[in-house]
């Protein structure tokens, strides 16, 4: 695989730093951000790794992206607002994995579905999570495994 979880990763940091409306990014838990509350700046994007699978040419990987902003409490008309911004992000974000600096080495499989949420936990927030299957190039290239003189059988 020439792309690497870890790369992904920080492409997604890039994505979240470059974005005008993110202010933080997590990779990892949602709620394991949330409630590190005092290092959250909202507008948060965090990824969650999701079960995925491997192909022949390919490794499938489905990431849980959730973009929220904190809401005022009781005003119905903020939570719209914050539902409107967050799911524009989330669309901004589908739309930046589209474009030919990743095409190189992944595609979006399949339709991204959509979830809205509003958090009532310590931090009053709302947004959208959205699930995204990744298909990560891979060109089963078997002299990249580090293994030292392992016999593969292919002679």
């Amino acid at each position: 695989m020439e792309r690497t979880i870890n790369q992904i990763k920080k492409d997604l940091q890039e994505i979240a730093t470059q974005h005008r409306q993110i202010n933080s990014f997590f990779f990892g838990d949602f709620v394991d951000a949330i409630n590190d509350s005092d290092a959250v700046d909202y507008t948060l994007m965090t990824a969650t790794l999701q079960p995925g699978s491997m192909g022949e040419n390919s490794v499938t990987v489905v990431l849980n992206i959730v973009v929220c902003d904190k809401y005022n409490e009781g005003d119905n008309r903020n939570i719209d607002e914050v539902h409107s911004d967050c799911l524009q992000i989330c669309r901004d974000i589908y739309i930046t994995l589209k474009q030919y600096k990743y095409e190189e080495y992944l595609s979006i499989t399949g339709d991204v579905s959509t979830t809205p949420f509003i958090n009532r936990g310590a931090d009053m927030s709302a947004g959208w999570a959205i699930d995204i299957t990744l298909e990560v190039y891979d060109d089963e290239n078997w002299c990249a495994i580090p293994y030292d003189s392992f016999d593969f059988g292919n002679s």
